[in-house]
Formats: structure tokens, sequence, C-alpha cells
């Protein structure tokens, strides 16, 4: 059963059912960091009670990427498991720690905060409801009963970067997403290294709207870039994809998606997309709140899950030779020799490259 409320109706929400108490244990002094590198088993799940999921979003369902990805994986994990979902939308920051608070009232066995910006709250609210996981998606937290689940999002950017390095013919790509914090930073880093390791002359630019969904912005910050001789642009952008993805289009330069496959929404710009299916990465986190299995880390999926993390259809425009350093490098990371982390220089955020 799927249940949508808006910010009103949800404080005054209050429907009973019957819940695990879920008791989990982790190592909270020292989180560490897990590579998935196969998708769980639902042979041992037990459907005999009703298993309840929440999520908190900050932009809408229909965006066709960030936010409608995460709904989708809620929704896909509360059908298998047999279980019951919520969501409510449009949550701005001043509201993520009641928003959370109030689904863990309601005996949520697992409340979801759909982005690094959910972090802090999850952070703080955590403490105060014990017998409720709290899962950030795209974060980078780790506690007794709180964990983060990002795709490999260095492994993307990368690859990423290394298409636009190699397409680009004014020397200039940017790296455009909404707002600033660790994973969105680390995002644009990836970009830029992989950008520079097949372009030692490009220059990259990283833009950043405000706003995740705003039309108007994305469609703006893309003019403003192009203005400046951007002639490719990787974005990080929910509602405003669309904008950024067809202004390409619409300037005669070219593009990268994210989320999903975004060919079809500029295809004469998106070059390819970095197809990251952050609702696959929540319904396995699902699975092992509800067999008891989840640890307080942080898990990390990368492109040896290909059901979740993969580059998306290549256009016809990629000359062969871009394609095949695209799989060359692939290769590289499946075998382990490109690796990634996030490390710091001087006090800032960056990613370390290891091969």
């Amino acid at each position: 059963m799927t249940k949508k409320l808006n910010r009103r109706s949800f404080i005054c929400y209050g429907s009973v059912t019957l819940v695990t108490s879920l008791l989990l244990k982790a190592c909270a002094d020292s989180p560490s960091t897990v590579i998935l590198t196969e998708n769980p088993s639902n042979d041992s799940i037990d459907n005999s009670e009703t298993f309840k999921i929440a999520i908190a979003l900050p932009g809408v369902i229909t965006d066709g990427g960030w936010n409608q990805s995460g709904y989708e994986g809620v929704k896909k994990a509360a059908e298998i498991l047999n279980g019951e979902m919520i969501y409510v939308e449009n949550i701005a920051q001043p509201d993520q720690v009641e928003t959370l608070s109030d689904f863990a009232r309601k005996d949520y066995d697992l409340v979801v905060g759909h982005g690094g910006q959910f972090d802090a709250a999850i952070q703080q609210v955590a403490s105060q409801f014990p017998n409720t996981f709290f899962l950030g998606v795209n974060g980078n937290i780790a506690g007794e009963n709180y964990a983060s689940v990002t795709t490999n999002y260095f492994q993307m950017g990368y690859l990423a970067g290394v298409i636009a390095g190699l397409m680009t013919k004014t020397n200039k790509v940017a790296y455009l997403t909404g707002l600033s914090f660790k994973g969105t930073n680390l995002q644009g880093k990836a970009f830029e290294l992989g950008a520079k390791s097949v372009n030692s002359s490009v220059e990259v630019v990283i833009s950043y709207t405000g706003d995740f969904n705003d039309i108007a912005k994305g469609k703006e910050a893309t003019l403003a870039l192009i203005s400046t001789g951007v002639d490719v642009i990787y974005h990080l952008l929910d509602n405003a994809a669309p904008a950024v993805l067809k202004t390409a289009q619409e300037k005669g330069i070219y593009a990268v998606g994210n989320t999903t496959d975004q060919l079809d929404v500029a295809p004469k710009a998106v070059l390819t997309s970095a197809v990251q299916d952050v609702g696959g990465a929540i319904a396995y986190i699902a699975n092992l709140v509800k067999n008891n299995q989840v640890k307080g880390e942080k898990y990390i999926l990368g492109i040896e899950n290909p059901d979740i993390t993969k580059l998306g259809r290549f256009n016809d425009v990629l000359p062969e030779e871009v394609k095949q350093k695209v799989e060359e490098v692939q290769q590289q990371m499946l075998a382990g020799k490109l690796k990634f982390e996030d490390c710091t220089e001087s006090g800032r955020d960056k990613v370390c490259v290891q091969k």
C-alpha cells in the first residue's frame, strides 16, 4: 500500500500498524564503507508482518530523475516485502527534522531521507528513535541506527568526465548541480579528474543553481555556461534536468545525463547518461533492514552492479575511439586498478585516485 501526504495532512496522520521492532547493532565509532558486489536474496525474508517504509523527498516524484527514482525504489521495496510505504514531497531543509521525527513516531521501520542534504537531520533524529532505522541516500553518514547508501558516483562522474574531455572542441566543460554539499561537490571533483585524465588542456567549470528543481534557474545557468564557451555539460539536477538538456540541444552543444537514461530527452545533445538507480539501492537496504542484517555503514554500489549503476545508451555521434576509451576505463575499474576515495587537502574535500 502506498500513501501520499502533503505537509499539512502528514502532521495529522495517525494510522496504527503492527510493526516489527528492530534491534540493530553496529559500530558507530568508526563508520566503515561497504562496497556491494551482488544483490541480496529474498529467500529468507519473513513477510508475516507489515514492514513500513517512509521517504522524505526534496522534490516531486514526477521529475523523471532523482525524486522519481527514490519513490519508485521505496514502492518496489514495499511490494517485495509485502509492506506499506508513505512519501512526502518537497521537503525543505527547515522541515527535515520534523518530517523524519514524525515518521519515526508513527513506527515506520525504515525512514529514508532522499539526498545528502538530509544527513544532518538524520544524525540529529536517529538517537531519539533507536527502534527505527534511518537511511540517507547519497549521504555520507553512518551510526548505530542509521546508514547511507550511494551509487558509486566517483565512477560515474569520472566516466562522464572522460567523455566530456574527449568530446569538447573548446576545451571548456562544466558540471552543473543544485546545492553545494559534500556529495555534490565530490561528484564534480570526480568529473574534473576524468576530464583531465584524457585532456590536460581542458578547463572544468563547476556551477550551482541554488535549487535542484527550479526549471528557470536550470535553463539560465545553462545559457550562462554556454556563453563562456562551455560545450559539454554534465548535470546533477532533478526537475530542472530536462531544461538543461533541451537548452544544450537548442544551442548545439553536448550534455551528459544523470540518474536515468536521458538520451530521449534531447537526442541530439545527450552523449550518454550516468544511470544511477538510487531506487534499486534503497530497495537493497530495505531488504537488509527487514532481515535485521543492516549495519550502520556507508554502502556503495558501483558498476559491478550493472542493474543499478551503469552508463546509458551511447549517442551515435560518439566516435568509436571514444567508446573504446570509455570501455577501457570501465575495465580498469572492474579489475580494481582504478579506485577512488574521498580525502581532504588543506581542509577541503577532494577525490583521490588509486591506480
